[in-house]
């Protein structure tokens, strides 16, 4: 998916909550990241440092950082068991 197709899903799901989960403890690219994601539409006050996937539900992104990349992706599906499908919806460069 690509930016623009992220942008408009994200204005279609306003009610979706945004976990970055950048896997390391450098400040200076949490902010780096924070800023790429709202350049592609994500607000601001929707990203959460979280790594709780169990917190996750149906249409929530999910953001991990894969050097030098994020990989956003969007759960589809949360099983009763707590099993949380997702499916990689783009890749924001850093």
């Amino acid at each position: 998916m690509e930016s623009t197709n992220l942008k408009e899903y994200l204005t279609n799901a306003s009610y979706a909550k945004a976990f970055l989960a950048p896997n390391t403890s450098d400040q200076e690219l949490m902010s780096r990241a924070k800023e790429r994601l709202v350049e592609n539409g994500i607000q601001q006050d929707r990203i959460e440092i979280n790594y709780d996937m169990q917190q996750l539900s149906t249409g929530d992104i999910y953001i991990s950082y894969d050097p030098p990349d994020l990989v956003v992706r969007v759960v589809y599906e949360k099983r009763p068991s707590g099993m949380v499908k997702m499916k990689s919806v783009a890749t924001i460069k850093l």
